[in-house]
């Protein structure tokens, strides 16, 4: 649904009135033009998100008062901007059109750092513009600049307990970088301090171990190499994969935010430019580096694309902002602003889209730069692997999830259910999830016949209150995979024919596999192996009446537990079986 929200006529009309005619006289089809001694006298409450001329004097003392720490000890994870949020933090005075407040307040807790100063008149703005005081509070603290999303609090969940990582911000900004502290003693939580110089805009997290910047991080981090950079994210964030990606927007910024997003973890947002603009061959690099990356799924990133052609009025549509089920997208009166609303309807199904039209949107700066989203405390996580996109006909289809209350509640047994249905079927069936062992619960959705299309999802609830899905907006966008047989054989022999056997199975380090025809003849053909998703991972020619596989690939490298196939093709016979590697 597409909501356009209008600017409250408020003394910030006159500064639209005089950054329109601005905008109109500087506009350029081209990239992005504005006059950076005009904003500062336009906004004299706030610096700017790039460095000022008189900043610049003074990089050496950013991180200067930076007080490192040892890493979380535990089980460490980066929570994602599409998980559960508890609310949204913002600064005042805003950079943000007061509807856009009202809104998030009518459904979420607002946040708002603000100084001492401008506390009586935040509240009597929040307050005369219909914003919802009892979903209000406030941090006082004083500030440099409304870029929340930069200098912000990073959250972490640390063995199910939602916690902070704080950095030196990339601003000779003392305020700003301060305030991941303040909102870690506001919220009551532990914070740690990563040593590495970066902001907000520049780092994006799938929330299961994987994460993206641009390559400002290396810039700004000379004195570490980059596998320093990856052993600290990892020790301090739970990140095992670090993509640092070339900057195609080819601006001042370099942040990620800006032409790129995570819509879930297996899903990402790039935006993308004419075949006729100088960046088009950089913003098809990344998106088809994304595209051969394999996602915390196990299967290759979804790739969506949104239209970002940097004319004026300006199209800043990757610098949204995920919060729950809503999704706000900043637009501009731009031609391209209903292609980009759809290209997050079709990317999305089940959120609401929402379209934030407000007259101060750069391309280098928008909605997402002024917000951040505060990680629910009390969440309900749901852990969960996918089914791979082929399995097996011929048994039940094991469903496994880790359920963790990080608020200490307990489960509510008949709330915890797979919902499932084969293609063509309008209602979801359930089974129930029960529990293994600690956390670990399992269902079975009952076996398919091959050729059967099949969705599910997870649901589960808790006794705080909180009921969550994986995935996150659960049955508009399930999971699916497909069953298929993989147990037939084609071929002028029949099964009774031919002597296939491998051993042991399931194995550990080694199995090997054996045939023949029942005449005693070996005759010369093909073993491959191949992975549920019918990649494959291992082949040999094979002269011999056996080949030993020792459960690595092509590489060399060691293959993840699980079940395999092999196949066997020679000119008598060509015949496929199952086998199972634990170790």
């Amino acid at each position: 649904m597409k909501k356009i929200l209008t600017v409250i006529l408020t003394i910030e009309i006159l500064i639209f009135s005089l950054l329109v005619a601005t905008r109109v006289l500087h506009a350029n089809p081209t990239s992005q033009t504005y006059d950076k001694a005009e904003w500062l006298n336009n906004h004299p409450q706030s610096l700017p998100i790039w460095l000022t001329e008189e900043e610049k004097t003074r990089l050496d003392e950013i991180g200067k008062d930076f007080t490192p720490t040892d890493p979380p000890a535990g089980n460490i994870r980066s929570i994602a901007e599409f998980e559960p949020q508890e609310g949204v933090l913002v600064r005042y005075p805003l950079g943000l059109p007061y509807d856009l407040i009202a809104q998030m307040s009518q459904y979420t807790t607002v946040v708002t750092v603000v100084s001492d100063y401008y506390l009586s008149t935040c509240q009597s703005n929040y307050q005369s513009n219909g914003v919802n005081m009892s979903n209000c509070e406030f941090i006082t603290a004083p500030t440099n600049s409304y870029w929340t999303r930069d200098y912000g609090p990073w959250f972490v969940a640390v063995n199910n307990e939602v916690g902070i990582i704080d950095f030196p911000y990339n601003r000779p900004r003392p305020d700003d970088d301060e305030v991941p502290i303040e909102v870690a003693n506001y919220l009551g939580i532990d914070y740690w301090g990563m040593d590495i110089t970066t902001t907000g805009g520049n780092y994006m997290t799938d929330g299961l171990g994987q994460a993206a910047s641009t390559d400002l991080v290396l810039d700004e981090n000379p004195g570490w190499s980059e596998t320093e950079i990856d052993s600290l994210v990892s020790a301090f964030l739970g990140i095992d994969e670090y993509h640092i990606t070339l900057d195609p927007l080819g601006d001042y910024i370099k942040h990620i935010d800006c032409w790129g997003k995570y819509l879930a973890p297996d899903k990402i947002l790039i935006g993308e430019v004419p075949p006729s603009d100088y960046r088009y061959q950089d913003f098809e690099a990344v998106a088809d580096y994304f595209a051969g990356q394999e996602s915390s799924y196990g299967h290759n990133y979804e790739v969506y694309r949104v239209y970002t052609p940097g004319d004026y009025p300006y199209t800043p549509y990757t610098n949204s902002l995920i919060l729950n089920d809503k999704v706000f997208v900043p637009i501009t009166g731009s031609q391209w602003d209903d292609e980009a609303i759809a290209s997050y309807e079709n990317a999305m199904p089940g959120y609401d889209i929402v379209g934030i039209n407000y007259y101060d949107w750069m391309n280098t700066d928008a909605l997402h730069c002024r917000t951040h989203g505060i990680a629910d405390r009390g969440m309900l996580y749901i852990k969960h692997t996918p089914i791979p996109d082929t399995v097996a006909a011929g048994s039940d289809i094991n469903i496994q999830a880790q359920l963790n209350s990080y608020g200490n509640g307990s489960m509510i047994s008949d709330s915890l259910l797979v919902y499932w249905k084969t293609e063509g079927q309008t209602q979801y069936n359930s089974v129930q999830l029960q529990n293994s062992f600690g956390n670990l619960y399992s269902a079975q959705i009952p076996e398919q016949p091959a050729e059967t299309a099949v969705e599910y999802y997870i649901h589960a609830a808790d006794n705080s209150g909180r009921s969550e899905n994986r995935p996150y907006i659960g049955a508009p966008d399930p999971f699916d995979f497909y069953v298929k047989d993989f147990n037939g054989i084609s071929s002028h022999n029949q099964s009774d024919a031919i002597i296939v056997k491998n051993f042991p199975n399931p194995f550990e380090n080694s199995t090997t596999i054996s045939y023949q025809l029942p005449n005693g003849s070996v005759p010369a053909g093909k073993v491959t192996i191949f992975n549920t998703k019918g990649r494959v991972v291992y082949e040999q020619q094979v002269k011999t009446n056996s080949v030993t596989w020792n459960g690595a690939d092509m590489s060399g490298q060691e293959v993840p537990n699980g079940i395999y196939f092999y196949k066997i093709d020679t000119k008598e016979f060509s015949t496929t079986s199952k086998l199972l590697k634990l170790k």
